[in-house]
């Protein structure tokens, strides 16, 4: 792959569809917008076609201009029109390959490549989204393998340019039979992530707001007659209709989570995991477990009953927006295995985790900073909305989150590792090696000073911004010992 490349030319209806998804938000203003008014309907009809030509013809643009190579062990990008960039990635800077296959992609057998780098922002660096499944593989191979995976005996290989005589498929047949562990999520466990999944509250909201667009599509006299149904409906018919926007909400995520994170699996093969996932959209994550920065359990509380729990990984460079800037290594499993997955995938981050509880007088910062706004908002709902008085049962619940979040918080070193256990409500334990911690931070506010308390900061690279986990209201005493733990100061005295 000695010479610039252009994408498959349907990269430009993929460019297309995403510019429409990205535009839905001003084509739905002006959906919306346009039937409510009687003037000039045909501007909403010309706006409308503006946008699509426009949408095509910038991805037409892209595909002209966008051209890449793959030159001994660096990737060449050129691409714009008026202006004009190159870029240049070489192997070194690689953290993470993501091949995925959207349902466009795959009616005509190709994926899109995203490459992540050290420092990237919270999109990947470089995509490729047209490309034939034959060349993405050279360019993970190339990228992620080849030096790796031939060391020394990379002389052997055919030369950069005479690809002709090098056949991809074998060496990527060498590397699967080469696979150390492997591992797949099970339809019983699928379906209990599914069941148990996080996230109906942004379901449910999307849910209700299509119930409130129901009035464009209705006519008037039957709208109003069903509003006036509602309002001067009973207080528990309308916890119903609540009940059945949540329910639906829930359907929503079961059926979304079925299709990310349906077959499932994973295969290790020397440091780098391959995780496979997807019905509809296809994806396949290479990540090399020399560069996780971090691994977190996340249990919420559906799952933590049952003792089931999720895995995270971060990565320098790595993880998508929609999983806060991580990536998923097990979607659910038991708490119990966790271990020897962990053994198996990253077995420097397998090892018992004792904690170190906070003391008892943190337990009344972490109720009353819950109770305090729920009060006040169930004071001002008791004096102005009927049924108000009902809102103060919430104070129950805000009490005993925070007991909740007491209880489960905890902090604890070894030599080489420091994790955190965590609650907001999805309780998160974090497991940081020493040598990618950025930075350790002790600060305290007034009210925390009365009581000798503080907050413990961690920041880890992941992206260009980094991530900081933190734990509230440890003892000084406590705070200063794990800030002393990462302190390069103490060795020093220690070699002095």
């Amino acid at each position: 792959m000695n010479e610039f490349k252009r994408q498959h030319p349907i990269s430009i209806f993929v460019s297309f569809f995403s510019n429409l998804r990205q535009m839905i938000i001003t084509l739905i203003v002006l959906f919306f917008f346009g039937t409510s008014q009687t003037a000039n309907p045909w501007f909403y009809g010309i706006a409308f076609s503006a946008l699509l030509l426009f949408s095509f013809v910038s991805g037409f643009i892209h595909w002209l201009t966008f051209r890449y190579q793959l030159d001994d062990q660096e990737l060449h990008i050129k691409h714009g029109l008026i202006f004009r960039k190159k870029r240049y990635i070489h192997q070194d800077r690689v953290q993470s390959i993501d091949l995925n296959a959207k349902l466009i992609q795959r009616l005509f057998n190709l994926v899109e490549v995203k490459i992540e780098t050290a420092g990237g922002g919270e999109e990947p660096e470089f995509r490729i989204v047209a490309l034939n499944k034959e060349e993405a593989g050279q360019i993970r191979y190339e990228l992620l393998h080849r030096k790796a995976h031939f060391g020394e005996n990379e002389e052997q290989l055919s030369p950069p340019g005479d690809s002709a005589s090098w056949s991809i498929q074998e060496d990527e047949d060498k590397v699967k039979d080469e696979v150390d562990y492997r591992w797949g999520l099970s339809t019983k466990r699928l379906v209990i992530a599914a069941i148990t999944s996080s996230g109906i509250g942004v379901a449910a909201t999307f849910v209700a707001a299509i119930f409130s667009q129901i009035q464009q599509f209705v006519p008037e006299s039957w709208y109003e007659t069903a509003a006036g149904f509602v309002l001067q409906s009973s207080l528990i018919l309308l916890i119903s209709f609540v009940v059945l926007v949540l329910l639906i909400g829930w359907l929503i995520r079961i059926i979304s989570t079925i299709l990310k994170y349906g077959q499932f699996k994973i295969e290790k093969t020397g440091s780098d995991v391959v995780i496979s996932r997807g019905v509809l959209e296809q994806r396949q994550l290479t990540i090399n477990t020399q560069r996780i920065t971090a691994i977190r359990l996340v249990q919420n509380m559906l799952r933590q009953p049952f003792g089931y729990a999720s895995v995270y990984v971060e990565t320098a460079g790595g993880g998508t927006k929609a999983e806060d800037l991580s990536t998923i290594l097990i979607p659910l499993c038991k708490e119990s295995e966790v271990r020897a997955h962990l053994q198996e995938i990253a077995p420097d981050f397998a090892f018992e985790r004792p904690l170190t509880r906070l003391p008892k007088k943190s337990m009344k910062r972490y109720m009353v900073r819950l109770t305090v706004p729920v009060l006040l908002a169930a004071a001002v709902a008791t004096y102005f909305v009927d049924y108000g008085a009902y809102s103060l049962i919430v104070i129950g619940f805000a009490l005993g989150l925070g007991y909740w979040q007491y209880k489960d918080a905890g902090i604890g070193v070894n030599d080489h590792f420091l994790w955190m256990r965590t609650r907001k409500v999805v309780r998160t334990t974090v497991i940081v090696p020493r040598k990618r911690i950025q930075s350790v931070e002790i600060t305290s506010n007034p009210l925390q000073r009365m009581d000798e308390l503080t907050t413990i900061e961690v920041s880890i690279l992941t992206s260009i911004l980094g991530k900081t986990f933190s734990l509230k209201h440890l003892s000084e005493n406590q705070a200063m010992k794990y800030f002393q733990w990462y302190s390069y100061e103490k060795e020093k005295q220690i070699r002095s």
